[in-house]
């Protein structure tokens, strides 16, 4: 049996993380898209059910409702999404025009860099590592 520890596999999940994530913010930057990482990710699941609070995204994302103030907030500026309030209570997060007409452009980039990433790759090993990853997920949570 393979040994494996957890600072060992935080390690690679880390720096596999780390790399995908400059490659990608390289990508924008040399494409001229005005984003990083930490807003893309709210885009994109913006993208799957738009109109969520900002509580509701740092639930989804699984990261401090701080950090995503403060690329709401970013991508607010950018003209990216806007904040309405629904129910008169909460405001939600909407994308804009400007989101949705990005939208090809920012997931053929996050297509470039997954398949850089899973270069040399049959569908086996692919499978194999959703599985190893999913079940680390579903295993570990609290």
């Amino acid at each position: 049996m393979v040994e494996l520890d957890i600072d060992t596999l935080g390690h690679y999940l880390d720096r596999a993380l780390n790399v995908l994530i400059k490659r990608l913010n390289s990508v924008f930057k040399e494409r001229g898209i005005d984003l990083q990482h930490a807003q893309f990710i709210i885009l994109k699941v913006l993208y799957c059910r738009d109109g969520l609070s900002q509580r509701e995204l740092a639930f989804q994302l699984g990261k401090d409702p701080a950090a995503v103030c403060r690329a709401v907030k970013y991508l607010e500026n950018k003209g990216y999404v806007e904040q309405r309030p629904v129910n008169g209570t909460t405001n939600h997060v909407f994308l804009t025009e400007r989101a949705k007409e990005i939208r090809p452009d920012i997931d053929g980039i996050a297509d470039e860099i997954t398949s850089l990433g899973l270069n040399g790759l049959d569908d086996e090993q692919i499978k194999n590592g959703i599985i190893f990853l999913t079940h680390i997920y579903h295993s570990a949570k609290p």
